[in-house]
């Protein structure tokens, strides 16, 4: 299946991509829905999908005329300017994680937005590259005017006492991490139920998967809804062609797949513009359906 409006080009592009990017999704009077990023980098395919054998994976991508190797992934932020006031999904990896990511202040600051403006940031979930950029190089909040929002479920998860047991090896510092981070941000931490709104405008939604407390969000701009999905989809390909496929990073396989197959039923029925976190075209897009499968379109 070809990936409509996804060349081999567009997806190769990312690579000189400057972390400074800022791209128009939605606007009316007054606000405006906008992508930045915080960097990119790569990672070996055979981490693209967790169980699954590489040549499958390898046969997918050259189909989709993809690279083999390597895949490049994106960190797309999603900035909600409401007047004076400044509302993130997400806030990136901070310098600690990997090379190529942590440039979320940088590419704010290209966008004329200081830290202070920000009044509230809401998670999608509490992974390394959405998370650990809530902290500055002091351990305070990087945004220190803002309210942080997580679910309930998700702050449970990183916090129950068998999570040691719950993670892999090379995933223990995730928790490690997480629980620091929540920590500094207790003062200005608020927990909500999925299905909450949020802010107002911003529908909370449980999309859970890829971590157990993982939610998207529905975002009204104007007359118009956009659905921040963070990473219910993860892939340009796979999570579209084969949504079934465990995605590398999934915690629970098989119900990260049963949220995957619905969102991308709800996002092609209503013709909904899309935000993904790791998506190429800055995350932006839409989902067609094709025969028994989807297909990811790029473009705002």
């Amino acid at each position: 299946m070809e990936a409509k409006g996804l060349s081999r080009r567009a997806v190769l592009g990312g690579l000189a991509a400057s972390p400074f990017l800022w791209s128009c999704v939605a606007s009316a009077a007054n606000e405006t829905l906008s992508v930045v990023s915080d960097g990119t980098f790569t990672l070996p395919v055979a981490s693209l999908s967790r169980g699954r054998d590489v040549k499958d994976i390898r046969d997918a991508l050259t189909r989709a005329g993809q690279p083999i190797d390597e895949a490049r992934t994106y960190l797309n932020i999603s900035v909600l300017k409401r007047g004076d006031d400044i509302i993130l999904f997400d806030c990136g990896a901070g310098q600690n994680f990997v090379p190529g990511a942590g440039h979320l202040m940088e590419a704010l600051s290209a966008a004329q937005i200081k830290p202070e403006q920000v009044k509230h940031v809401l998670f999608t979930h509490a992974h390394p590259d959405h998370l650990w950029g809530a902290l500055d190089d002091f351990n305070a909040p990087a945004f220190p005017n803002a309210q942080f929002h997580l679910s309930q479920s998700e702050y449970d998860f990183w916090h129950s006492k068998d999570i040691w047991a719950q993670l892999p090896e090379d995933r223990q510092s995730f928790a490690a991490g997480a629980q620091r981070i929540l920590k500094e941000l207790t003062p200005v931490l608020k927990l909500f139920k999925p299905g909450a709104e949020i802010v107002s405008g911003i529908l909370s939604t449980p999309t859970p998967g890829h971590t157990p407390g993982h939610v998207s969000y529905e975002v009204k701009v104007g007359s118009e809804i956009v659905t921040v999905i963070g990473d219910a989809l993860t892939h340009p390909i796979l999570s579209f062609e084969y949504p079934d496929w465990a995605g590398g990073f999934d915690h629970d396989g098989t119900r990260a797949g049963t949220t995957r197959k619905s969102l991308l039923d709800q996002l092609a029925a209503g013709k909904r513009k899309l935000i993904a976190y790791h998506l190429p075209n800055q995350g932006q897009g839409r989902v067609e359906k094709v025969g028994a499968g989807y297909r990811f379109v790029a473009g705002s």
